[in-house]
Parts: C-alpha cells; sequence; structure tokens
C-alpha cells in the first residue's frame, strides 16, 4: 500500500512538470480548475479524511487550506467557489508543493503504523480519488494550453494513434443483463447494487471512430441537421455556434487538431483524438455477454 501510494502521489508532480508556474493557476473557464487546485485538493483530501482523524498527534498544515481546497464535501465546512478557484494566486505553487511534502510524509509514517484495515480501505479511497484527479488534471492542462493563442506544447511524447481494425458490428441479443460491481477488487460506491436489467437488442461497432470518419460526418452537413441531435444539443450548438469538435481548427481549408504535443493536422485515419476508451463487461444470466467499446468525449 506505501509504494502505490508514493507512487500515485509522486505521478500528479510528474503531470506537472511540463508547465511552468504561470499555467498553474490558470482558470480559463469554469469547469476548468487550476493545476495548483488539483494538487492542493487531492493532498487537503489525505490531511482532512485520513490524517485528522487516524493520525496521532497530527498538525494541520494550514488552517485556511480546508477553505480553499475543499471541493463539494459540505459536511467538512465552507468552500471557495468551483468558478473561483481561478482567482486564488495564493498560496504560491511552491507553498502547494511543501503541503504536499508534509502530508505525504505523514501519510507514509501512518502506513509504517500498520494500521488496520478500517483505515486501509480510506486510504484505498484516497488512492483512486487521486487518480481520478490526474485523469481531471490532463484535461484541465489541454484546455489551459490548447487556448493558448500558440498551441503550446505539453509534451511531445504525446501521440494520437491509426485505427487498425477492420469496420465491423457487434450484435448484443435482447435479453436480461446483470450490471454493477462484483468481486473484492475496489470500487466506488455508485458501483454497487449489482442488479438485473432488462436490454433490447442493438448492434454495436467493433472499433472507435476516427478522425476520418468523424470528418464525414461534418462534411455532410451533421452540425447543421437536426435530426442528429437530441433537442438539448441542438439548442447548444446553435447558441454557441460550434461547428467541429472542441481542439479542431479549420486552418485555411485544411483541419487541424490541438492535441497535447501542439497543433497538428489532422491525420484522419488517426483516432478521434479526445477520446477515451471504456470497456464495460455486460453479463447475461450470471455468464459473459460481451465486452464492449463506447466512447467519451470531454
Amino acid at each position: 500500500m506505501l509504494d502505490k501510494f508514493l507512487s500515485v502521489r509522486a505521478h500528479s508532480e510528474t503531470l506537472c512538470k511540463p508547465l511552468l508556474v504561470e499555467d498553474y493557476s490558470v482558470q480559463p473557464i469554469e469547469f476548468v480548475s487550476p493545476p495548483k487546485w488539483h494538487l492542493a485538493h487531492t493532498t487537503w483530501f489525505w490531511e482532512a479524511f485520513v490524517l485528522s482523524k487516524f493520525a496521532t498527534d497530527y498538525k494541520v498544515y494550514h488552517e485556511d487550506f480546508s477553505y480553499l481546497f475543499n471541493s463539494y464535501y459540505n459536511n467538512v465546512g465552507k468552500r471557495v467557489l468551483r468558478p473561483q478557484r481561478g482567482l486564488m494566486t495564493r498560496p504560491p505553487v511552491e507553498e502547494v508543493y511543501a503541503f504536499r511534502n508534509y502530508v505525504s510524509k505523514a501519510v507514509a509514517e501512518l502506513l509504517a503504523t500498520k494500521p488496520d484495515k478500517n483505515i486501509l480501505d480510506i486510504i484505498e479511497i484516497g488512492i483512486n480519488h487521486e487518480q481520478q484527479h490526474q485523469e481531471l488534471l490532463i484535461y484541465d492542462i489541454k484546455y489551459i494550453l490548447g487556448h493558448q493563442p500558440t498551441f503550446t506544447v505539453y509534451d511531445v511524447g504525446f501521440e494520437t494513434k491509426a485505427e487498425i481494425h477492420k469496420a465491423d458490428f457487434i450484435k448484443i441479443d435482447t435479453g436480461v443483463y446483470e450490471i454493477g460491481h462484483s468481486g473484492n477488487s475496489f470500487c466506488f460506491d455508485n458501483e454497487f447494487g449489482r442488479h438485473k436489467v432488462y436490454v433490447g437488442d442493438f448492434e454495436i461497432a467493433n472499433k472507435l471512430v476516427t478522425n476520418g470518419e468523424y470528418l464525414e460526418f461534418i462534411k455532410a452537413g451533421g452540425y447543421r441537421d437536426f435530426n442528429y441531435w437530441h433537442d438539448e444539443g441542438w439548442a447548444w450548438i446553435n447558441e454557441h455556434d460550434i461547428g467541429a469538435p472542441l481542439y479542431w481548427h479549420n486552418i485555411e481549408n485544411d483541419w487541424h487538431h490541438y492535441t497535447l504535443n501542439g497543433l497538428k493536422k489532422l491525420i484522419q485515419k488517426h483516432l478521434f483524438c479526445t477520446s477515451v476508451i471504456m470497456k464495460p463487461l455486460l453479463m447475461r444470466n450470471g455468464k459473459d455477454a460481451a465486452c464492449l467499446q463506447s466512447l467519451n468525449g470531454k
């Protein structure tokens, strides 16, 4: 558990290594949180829910940090509202890193005492909580750098990949399926309550969408035809004059997209670059039915 804790904590900081200090406090839009806030919030979580409750003689690093870096935990106390996170130039970045070191050392010392299962279960939640924020952190860094006038490169090690699967469709039969967490591995509480659901028959593609396929949708007038949209989505793209995915730019009639590797010419055979692969496992009558792939873009 100690090695996993230290590895996850280190990874959050590794994700921020390509940033300049000026990048840490930026909040260009309400749904984006500053990188400094992510680093501090995940640290506050350990202090509030582990150290303050279970570490003997633990001293809170700074009394104001609970107010500054709480997110939505109403039972803990008041907090800075989400749209105001980018207004905080204080504490400085270096103090947030000092806060992280202080808390990580204290958690490591607590783990060295071989705490009971109840404490270890909360620590496991904390590890998964920080990993969740690492995903959000990358999304938010991309939004911050992707909206710079010069399309700033985050790290040249990030590359999109070509789709190599031959297009086909997987048929899922009508039936009663079990969904929800099973087994003894970690899960969040909203995954509990394993239950049966009735699913009508359908087909789903065996591969992810490529840039070229999405470009065909644009060229065919997909953003101008309400038949492809639910009413709320249709209203949104018209209100905001949306004609392409986030990070796509038509420059002199040539499509480009911003990736963490900078602004690049769109490669049509590559996977749609904002997608995240999820593989939910459906169980039919207690037996594996199919492992499906779906998309979730931000």
